[in-house]
């Protein structure tokens, strides 16, 4: 049999010729990985010998690259080692080899010979010549090298996975050097959340068809759609698609349209992308839980303080005029003592449900301040006193407790508005005298700020 002997030390390389030789194989004997690599499509053995701890490439890497490669992967391989660690045999067997065995062990060699007599039995002649070997180690070095270079590609984006409208902007013209496609469309998918981003403007037909790739249904509450640059219609044009995935789990769909078919070839490219935007997809979506809970209150789903602050800061900077108002629950404490503070929660809850409406309704900001306390920004001064006062006599007229259905509470509010004020949190101060001045003088109503 014809035998490749990969090992970095001289007198085993001596060694194991001279034991190999003496039982009739034709042996080639090699100083490290790599060399392997290239003698290995040279030769053609029958058999592949390698130690495990080698320069450049070592035998666990050597082994892998070998059964990846389908003219090899067939071909026994014999990983020697002098080491006698559990860690060295279990990636041995996973790195693909036939037998992992000791150098200096009693029988060592013994077992060398009765594994290569198990190969002789079975030996069928290779029907690959050089000049195939040849031909197959240049398309494992492209397909190394196209993998390495996508993969490099798409990784490059992980920096910018804070804004995912850029990330995906920058795939679709990546998709377009690579494929010369026409048309793009990216889904990404969590529990409750779908983003779709195409340059095909049919979206109801694309969430429905794309949905349909996911091994499981999902059906999410929430939707948006964003536009990308390309064709907007995918009649008459050629397609394939890929699920993304991370860690096993389905993390959206990629679609590609052009004039003519895709080869198998420009198919696993597109699984190479995929697989990468699988990490992408997962991360910009935990960024973006992250963000809602650092910027969210989770008892009232309005925003927290942190938000509020940065949106006070942002006005301010932006030199707009704009009014504060500070709203608080009358008697709150007198609730929690009374009801317990399961239901103070709901009361909570239920206030900050009407507020996020009205937020909607009326174009305001609506955080949770602390405590009972809620605050509520709008850049339309004009009838804000008007849409605070009309809070007041919601909340008034509303059940906020499931648990205590005739519980009734009130809230007072005070207003200011930002005018000659030296800084935003001057604006908030106003705003609290204000709110003072609503409680002092009987609670369950609203006062703007008046300097005195």
């Amino acid at each position: 049999m014809k035998i490749v002997v990969a090992d970095d030390s001289k007198m085993w390389r001596v060694v194991l010729k001279d034991f190999l030789s003496s039982q009739g194989h034709d042996v080639t004997i090699v100083s490290d990985g790599l060399e392997a690599y290239f003698k290995i499509h040279e030769v053609l053995p029958d058999v592949v010998i390698s130690d495990v701890v080698m320069p450049g490439l070592n035998g666990y890497q050597l082994c892998r690259l070998l059964k990846n490669d389908p003219n090899f992967s067939s071909t026994p391989i014999f990983l020697l080692t002098a080491s006698s660690e559990s860690l060295d045999k279990f990636w041995s067997k996973y790195s693909g080899a036939n037998a992992y065995i000791q150098k200096d062990s009693k029988n060592g060699f013994n077992l060398i010979s009765s594994k290569l007599h198990e190969v002789e039995k079975v030996l069928s002649p290779t029907l690959l010549n050089p000049e195939n070997g040849r031909r197959a180690f240049g398309d494992t070095l492209d397909k190394l090298l196209v993998e390495t270079s996508l993969r490099g590609e798409v990784r490059k984006l992980f920096n910018h996975v804070e804004d995912m409208n850029y990330t995906v902007r920058k795939i679709n013209d990546l998709l377009k050097e690579l494929f010369k496609i026409k048309a793009m469309a990216l889904l990404s998918i969590s529990i409750d959340e779908m983003n779709l981003y195409s340059s095909i403007v049919d979206y109801e037909f694309l969430e429905k068809w794309m949905l349909s790739q996911l091994s499981r249904p999902s059906f999410p509450r929430k939707r948006s759609y964003v536009r990308i640059e390309g064709e907007d219609k995918c009649k008459g044009l050629s397609w394939i698609s890929k699920i993304i995935t991370f860690d096993s789990k389905e993390e959206g769909v990629v679609a590609i349209w052009r004039d003519k078919a895709f080869s198998a070839r420009e198919s696993s490219s597109l699984s190479i992308i995929s697989e990468e935007l699988g990490g992408i997809l997962k991360i910009g979506s935990q960024l973006k839980e992250y963000r809602r809970n650092a910027n969210f209150d989770d008892l009232t789903g309005l925003a927290n303080y942190r938000a509020l602050e940065e949106e006070l800061r942002e006005l301010w900077d932006d030199g707009k005029n704009f009014a504060i108002s500070i709203v608080d629950i009358d008697h709150f404490k007198k609730v929690n003592d009374t009801y317990g503070h399961v239901i103070g929660n709901e009361v909570l809850a239920s206030i900050g449900q009407i507020l996020k409406n009205l937020a909607k309704k009326a174009s305001c900001f609506a955080a949770r301040f602390g405590g009972e306390e809620f605050l509520i920004i709008s850049e339309r001064n004009e009838n804000f006193f008007e849409i605070i006062d009309s809070l007041r006599q919601k909340i008034e007229k509303t059940h906020p407790s499931q648990s205590v259905p005739e519980l009734i509470v009130t809230i007072s509010g005070g207003i200011a508005e930002r005018n000659d004020s030296k800084s935003f949190t001057e604006v908030v101060e106003m705003a609290d005298i204000a709110l003072y001045q609503a409680k002092k003088s009987g609670r369950n109503r609203v006062v703007r700020y008046a300097a005195k």
